[in-house]
Formats: structure tokens, C-alpha cells, sequence
């Protein structure tokens, strides 16, 4: 996956043309849009914030923060959800009520 970003006038992808190493945890990239008709170019900054899994091989001078455990939201144990019940496979075999059916 490779990451993006949006240009801020035209919303269309932006690519790095170049990006600086100021130090281990932060660069500065220079962007452009992609959308010729735009033609915006322009600076940003990435940064590393903190640790969501450790490294396997951790540098001892490298300090970052561990992200908090993630809050287990009420559906992330999907064998609780009951099965699906069975829909019509287009709207020609719906008959009778044509509302919504979830």
C-alpha cells in the first residue's frame, strides 16, 4: 500500500518528488499534483509519532511512545453477529412490500 496525499486545492493525488531526511523521525517532502491543470507544488512533513507494534529489533536510542491498547469496539468478534438471512437475488423476485430490507 502506498501512501498519499491529496493535493489541498484540486483533491487529486499529489506524488513526492523529492524528500530530505532531517532526521530519523522526520523528513520534508516536496509534492505536485498530478492534475495537469492544476499544477500545484508544495511542501510537507512526515513524522514519526509513536509505536503501534514493537520492532523485533529495537534501536536503543530510539525513544517513541507506545500507542494505547485499541478499545475493543462491540463488533470486532464477528462469530457473535448472526448469519445473514437469505435475500432475493434482484428486485424482480421481491414481491409485495418494496421497502428497504437490511
Amino acid at each position: 500500500m502506498k501512501a498519499s496525499i491529496a493535493c489541498p486545492h484540486c483533491r487529486c493525488a499529489a506524488q513526492v518528488r523529492t524528500s530530505r531526511a532531517i532526521t530519523r523521525m522526520y523528513r520534508q517532502l516536496h509534492l505536485a499534483c498530478t492534475n495537469i491543470d492544476c499544477g500545484h507544488t508544495f511542501a510537507a512533513e512526515l513524522t514519526v509519532t509513536h509505536t503501534i507494534s514493537p520492532s523485533a529489533m529495537p534501536d536503543p536510542g530510539v525513544h517513541l511512545r507506545n500507542a494505547p491498547p485499541r478499545r475493543r469496539a462491540d463488533n470486532d468478534n464477528h462469530a457473535r453477529l448472526p448469519a445473514p438471512s437469505p435475500r432475493p437475488a434482484n428486485d424482480d423476485e421481491r414481491t409485495g412490500d418494496m421497502s428497504l430490507r437490511l
